[in-house]
């Protein structure tokens, strides 16, 4: 028996990172476990991809939300020993497959991915399908829906363009 999950995905040339099951799931359809703090670091720097971020703003936005109930007072996290465990499991045959790149004095930054999205990932050990010949399941959000399908949404983002292209003209006479 199958057992499906949706979770988020960020897509990469080499490896999809889903942060829900702190998976790195790689093309030949292996897939690579992080720990909790790997696996937030990685989001955090996905989630500002392409981006330069401070390794404050890093440290923050990775660890300032733990759990409430965690005490941390005895965890201290160490940046580059969690960054150096990170590369080392993102390394495939010599080349990182999410390049983190140091820029010094600023931060950090990976690139963008590829895609962004939701899949269904798959829980059982049978192979699966390459991701060539398997279609790609797209969960439409509430969003997506009323951007698409919605009349009301349609005449209102007219109307806003029209006021706005009012004010626009008004303010020059």
């Amino acid at each position: 028996m199958t057992a499906k999950i949706l979770t988020r995905c960020y897509r990469f040339e080499l490896v999809d990172f889903e942060p829900d099951l702190r998976l790195l799931v790689w093309h030949d359809n292996t897939e690579t476990s992080l720990t909790v703090h790997e696996s937030r670091l990685l989001e955090t720097l996905c989630y500002f991809a392409g981006e330069v971020i401070s390794v404050q703003s890093l440290f923050d936005k990775t660890f300032v939300q733990l759990d409430p109930y965690e005490d941390t007072n005895n965890n201290h996290f160490d940046l580059n020993t969690l960054l150096h465990s990170l590369t080392k499991k993102l390394d495939c045959n010599g080349v990182m497959s999410i390049p983190i790149e140091v820029i010094p004095h600023f931060g950090f930054r990976v690139p963008l991915p590829e895609k962004a999205c939701r899949l269904v990932h798959h829980t059982d050990k049978q192979p699966r399908l390459s991701a060539e010949t398997e279609p790609e399941t797209h969960v439409e959000s509430a969003t997506e829906h009323i951007v698409r399908y919605s009349l009301m949404h349609k005449i209102s983002v007219v109307l806003l363009a029209a006021a706005g292209v009012a004010i626009f003209i008004f303010s020059f006479l």
